[in-house]
């Protein structure tokens, strides 16, 4: 009795596990995007902590450069370029720290041209 009962609750986990839905990799990386960075095309773009709607890390103004490492649908995980014109690393329109990392939309980024210098 005790066995059956045994077998009749394995049996029902294994069921429950398949009828699971299964994990899937959002994020992706990938090797196509520009080593020479982008520069983000709006004004006011919301830095986020990630994907979608979620809170807001800062503001990127037009001009801001950045750099991608992965994707998720239409957003990009971005690092935010070093400003040259501050010593501090610090953004001056943004308060934002050189480096700082989170998710913008990509309809906002503009791919750099490379520079070649033989």
């Amino acid at each position: 009795m005790i066995r059956r009962l045994i077998l009749t609750t394995a049996a029902i986990v294994l069921a429950s596990a398949a009828c699971l839905p299964q994990a899937s990799a959002t994020v992706t990386a990938g090797p196509h995007f520009n080593s020479c960075g982008y520069q983000v095309t709006g004004d006011g773009v919301r830095l986020r902590t990630g994907p979608g709607n979620g809170t807001v890390r800062g503001l990127l103004h037009r001009g801001d450069t950045v750099y991608a490492d992965k994707a998720h649908g239409d957003w990009w995980r971005v690092r935010l370029a070093y400003d040259s014109g501050s010593a501090s690393g610090t953004r001056k329109t943004t308060g934002l720290r050189a480096g700082t990392a989170g998710w913008m939309a990509k309809r906002y980024a503009r791919a750099h041209t490379c520079m070649q210098t033989d």
